[in-house]
């Protein structure tokens, strides 16, 4: 069985590239993996209890952001699990990818970040460079 993992950050992108999971998985028998990556982010100077803060509050919007992809794919009939992260994106989008044996990864050509990625180099450029199995890039 081919195992496809789709990344989400909650985006409208990110919504098309569930979309495009689950076509893939009403043609064909996979496994589906939801991934989520939880931004490590603490600004310098901050003090540790502030950062454990900032973690918590993200944490809670990704455990969002899965639900709701999850719900989705449910609701077309598609069967997924679920895996939360923290980290950067694309290195734990990768390493995820390469633990799970994956076939294929599918990302959004954007994400919450839009054009300010493009300046440091984009999560799905990355991923494209580095994963370990072919990526399907949603427009």
């Amino acid at each position: 069985m081919k195992k496809v993992i789709v990344a989400t950050d909650g985006s409208p992108d990110a919504d098309k590239a569930i979309d495009r999971a689950i076509e893939i998985a009403k043609k064909e028998e996979i496994e589906l993996i939801v991934v989520n990556v939880a931004e490590e982010y603490c600004p310098i100077g901050l003090a540790e209890m502030d950062c454990g803060t900032i973690s918590d509050i993200v944490m809670k919007e990704s455990k969002g952001i899965m639900s709701t992809s999850l719900e989705k794919i449910k609701a077309a009939g598609i069967s997924a699990r679920g895996i939360i992260e923290e980290g950067s994106p694309a290195e734990t989008i990768i390493k995820i990818a390469k633990r799970e044996k994956a076939d294929e990864i599918i990302v959004a050509s954007h994400g919450k970040h839009g054009a300010i990625k493009f300046v440091s180099g984009s999560v799905s450029a990355r991923v494209v460079e580095w994963a370990p199995c072919p990526v399907t890039i949603v427009k």
